[in-house]
C-alpha cells in the first residue's frame, strides 16, 4: 500500500522471488518473511527466513544493483530509498512464552528493542538512511490470541498487550536516540497501536461488524506450524 501511495508501484515484489526482474530490483523489493521476528528464536519457531539472513540478503541485493547501474547510482538509490521494519508481533505473541522462564512482560519488551536498535544500526551500516519501524500491534486481540487465552468470552489477552504497549514505550525513545547517533538518518516509530486497538473496540466506526474473528477459516485460529 505504501509503494502504491508514492507512485512506485501496485506492490513491491519478495526479493526472493525466482522470477523477478532487474527492473523490479530498480524499484525496490520486500526481504520481509512473515512469522519472523526481532528475537532469533521466532524464526526457528516458525521455520521463516531470520532478520540477520534477512540482512544478509539485502547486502547480496545491493551487489546486484552494482552490476545493473554501477556503483554510484546504486549507492544513491540505497541511500535515498524508504525502509519499513515491521517485526516484534510474533516475537509477542509465540516466542514470549517459549522465553518467559527467562524474562517477565518488562524484561522481553527490554529485549525486543534492543534487538530492534541493532537491527536498525545494522540496516544502517548497510547503507539505509530513512528508516520507518512500526510499533507493536494489540497482538493480544488477534483471533489466535482471543481463542487460546481469553477463554469463553474471547476477550483480548491483556498480558500480551502489555508486553506489546511496553515495547512500545521502549522502542520510541531509543529510535529517537538512534536517530541522533546515526549521522544522516532519518529513523522514526510509525506508531500504529492505538489507531488499531480502536479499530477492534470500535469497528463500526471504520466500516467494519465485526473484529474478533478473522474473515478465513473458521475465524477463530488459522495458524498452522508445520
Amino acid at each position: 500500500m505504501a509503494a502504491e501511495r508514492l507512485g512506485i508501484a501496485e506492490t513491491i515484489p519478495a526479493y526472493l522471488n525466482p522470477k523477478l526482474k532487474n527492473e523490479d530490483l530498480l524499484k525496490g523489493v520486500n526481504f520481509a518473511s512473515g512469522g519472523s521476528g526481532y528475537d532469533p528464536l521466532t524464526a526457528k519457531l516458525v521455520k521463516v527466513v531470520s532478520l540477520s539472513d534477512q540482512l544478509k540478503n539485502f547486502q547480496e541485493y545491493k551487489n546486484k544493483l552494482k552490476v545493473i547501474v554501477g556503483e554510484e547510482k546504486a549507492n544513491f538509490l540505497v541511500k535515498n530509498s524508504l525502509y519499513l521494519v515491521v517485526a516484534s508481533s510474533n516475537d509477542i505473541a509465540h516466542t514470549y512464552t517459549a522465553r518467559s522462564i527467562k524474562y517477565n512482560k518488562t524484561s522481553y519488551a527490554d529485549y525486543l528493542a534492543d534487538s530492534a536498535s541493532k537491527f536498525v544500526s545494522a540496516l544502517y551500516g548497510l547503507g539505509a538512511r530513512r528508516i520507518g519501524v512500526f510499533s507493536a500491534v494489540p497482538v493480544g486481540c488477534v483471533p489466535a490470541a482471543r481463542t487460546l487465552r481469553g477463554k469463553l468470552k474471547r476477550r483480548c489477552s491483556e498480558k500480551l498487550n502489555e508486553v506489546a504497549r511496553n515495547f512500545n514505550a521502549k522502542i520510541s525513545p531509543t529510535l529517537e536516540a538512534l536517530g541522533k547517533e546515526l549521522p544522516d538518518s532519518r529513523v522514526v516509530l510509525i506508531d500504529v497501536y492505538d489507531t488499531l486497538n480502536d479499530m477492534i473496540e470500535n469497528p463500526k466506526n471504520y466500516g467494519f461488524e465485526v473484529s474478533n474473528r478473522g474473515c478465513c477459516g473458521t475465524g477463530l485460529v488459522e495458524v498452522i506450524l508445520d
